[in-house]
């Protein structure tokens, strides 16, 4: 009869509280591990708590796969109307010339790929420049666009006035969204694998 007066229910019933409020404080302060770990490293926590389930929102989200892109299969009907960029680096091994970065320039039709190592990355704009001036001279054709990441070697004054000079259109992707850079994304990997 004793185990059963208000007194101790209020006692049972405030320990469990203050052992859920520990478990979910341990739970944020060491970075959201599993319960079942938590468990396993503070056994005395859960002894009284085993009917209990424990679910964390910010785990469940940040455990969930972002939705799948589409894959797109649209090609520009043209050569050169659309290019793709991608600066990568820098490399752990360093060139005999000193060139630790690349970048590359793919075009969107043909895939054909263009690749320029570069000893510091601010050299981007420069090597854009003479590609603009060798695919017009050599191929007798205009570049409509651009489509880069949002790159501070991309996304400067001196590449706006270029564009703006020349009438190029530069697409950037959002932020966070590699995929919408993707082709160049996938010739970058393809590139790094076979080197």
């Amino acid at each position: 009869m004793d185990d059963f007066s208000s007194g101790k229910a209020n006692q049972i019933r405030h320990t469990t509280t203050d052992k859920e409020r520990q478990i979910w404080l341990l739970h944020n302060r060491l970075g959201h591990p599993s319960f079942g770990y938590l468990q396993h490293l503070f056994p005395a926590l859960f002894s009284t708590l085993q009917h209990l389930s424990f679910k964390c929102e910010t785990c469940i989200v940040a455990k969930s796969h972002r939705v799948p892109y589409p894959v797109s299969h649209t090609k520009k009907d043209m050569p050169f109307s659309l290019f793709h960029s991608y600066v990568w680096g820098p490399s752990p091994v360093i060139t005999p010339s000193g060139n630790k970065w690349f970048v590359i320039f793919v075009d969107d039709c043909t895939r054909m790929t263009w690749l320029y190592l570069l000893k510091r990355k601010d050299e981007v704009f420069e090597v854009f420049q003479s590609f603009h001036v060798m695919i017009q001279t050599q191929f007798s054709a205009n570049i409509k666009a651009l489509r880069t990441d949002n790159g501070g070697e991309y996304v400067n004054a001196k590449f706006q006035a270029y564009f703006q000079h020349h009438g190029l259109i530069h697409e950037t992707s959002c932020s966070q969204t590699p995929q919408q850079n993707g082709i160049a994304e996938r010739k970058n990997r393809h590139i790094l694998e076979t080197a």
